[in-house]
């Protein structure tokens, strides 16, 4: 099975009762006209309520842009709760790669990985551009949580990204090739090793990854390019899925949350904000030009062709970690910027198969 090209092959490299908050996955019809009677949403704490989602659900997932301090202060605050690993058995994360999971379950047990080693599983990601400082820092931070857990309750990461070998990528069709697996990879794996398993998995991930309907395709499910972990995971298996949408767009105008408190999770369903057009959360891809599929091949769509899709349907809640526009992104590291082997094989590979783009952004967060 294939992944979503949809959005690999243009980015080329996401106070009401914890009960109410946990009961709106279920069935998501297609698109319907807007709610005129929808209520008001009402703020949560997330910690809390994303914990309580697990008793009615296998996966809860959350959108995660790579990068964002505030996500990731966030997400480390979640798996350091006392009661997470009471709740949850895996962290399923985009920005580490299979091909290195014996590494990552050896170190979060607590066995002794070379750093040389380790450090591929992060580094060694399908989109060149992945810097993976981040994944490091999740799964230090479950080796630690786990020391002071029983064998039967320690946390484990499963990698989603691809197993690409990149000692064997010599062109671009090599390396498109991996990209193509980027959502029927992880579904598959959460499929094998949670679902069938019995488990539950708190599967992190960006935005593109997660829709129930890409928007992108212009909500055409129909072709193997529009297909997400999630669209996978909700066709092929009776999966119980709680998706949590992060606020992170700049530009999205949303007069509710000023009185919210920073961390906050409220539910969609049935509410003023998930009756709101999937579109005005998010533009998509770049500008927000939209595709269809047709005789094989990608062809962008007029604005008027745009479909209109209730929030709703795509995602189950939303996660406010403040104004948007109060969002920091993290900076490569110095000690990366010095490591020469580092520098070269991340300059290489952007050269070749990044957003042309990327390779000066790069020099430039390296002061080259």
């Amino acid at each position: 099975m294939r992944g979503c090209a949809a959005l690999r092959l243009f980015a080329g490299a996401t106070v009401m009762s914890l009960g109410t908050v946990v009961s709106v996955g279920g069935a998501h019809p297609s698109a319907s006209p807007q709610n005129t009677s929808a209520a008001a949403p009402s703020p949560a704490n997330p910690i809390s309520a994303i914990l309580d989602a697990f008793r009615t659900h296998h996966i809860v997932t959350l959108t995660d842009p790579h990068g964002n301090v505030q996500v990731q202060a966030f997400l480390l605050s979640l798996i350091r709760d006392g009661q997470f690993p009471l709740a949850v058995n895996d962290i399923v994360i985009e920005t580490a790669s299979a091909r290195y999971q014996d590494a990552i379950d050896r170190f979060v047990r607590g066995d002794e990985v070379p750093y040389d080693v380790l450090r591929k599983a992060w580094e060694d990601h399908t989109v060149a551009n992945s810097i993976g400082m981040q994944a490091q820092e999740m799964i230090r931070a479950v080796r630690t949580i786990n020391a002071a857990l029983g064998d039967r309750k320690k946390l484990r990461i499963i990698a989603g990204d691809p197993p690409i070998d990149w000692d064997n990528i010599t062109s671009p069709q090599d390396h498109s090739h991996w990209i193509e697996f980027r959502d029927s990879y992880p579904s598959d794996t959460i499929r094998r090793q949670v679902l069938d398993r019995g488990r539950h998995a708190l599967v992190i991930y960006g935005q593109g990854h997660l829709q129930r309907r890409q928007i992108v395709s212009n909500y055409d499910m129909s072709t193997w390019q529009s297909q997400t972990v999630v669209s996978l995971l909700e066709h092929d298996s009776p999966a119980h899925i709680f998706n949590i949408w992060t606020l992170l767009e700049r530009d999205v105008a949303l007069p509710e949350a000023a009185s919210w408190p920073v961390r906050t999770l409220v539910a969609l369903q049935g509410t003023t904000l998930g009756a709101r057009d999937f579109g005005t959360y998010t533009r998509g891809l770049g500008s927000g030009t939209r595709f269809a599929v047709r005789s094989g091949q990608l062809v962008p769509l007029s604005p008027a062709e745009w479909k209109m899709m209730p929030m709703e349907n795509e995602f189950d809640a939303l996660l406010y970690l403040g104004p948007p526009s109060s969002m920091t992104n993290v900076t490569i590291p110095a000690a990366l910027c010095h490591d020469s082997q580092y520098v070269n094989t991340r300059l290489q590979r952007l050269a070749r198969f990044g957003p042309p783009v990327e390779v000066e952004n790069f020099k430039k967060a390296c002061g080259m």
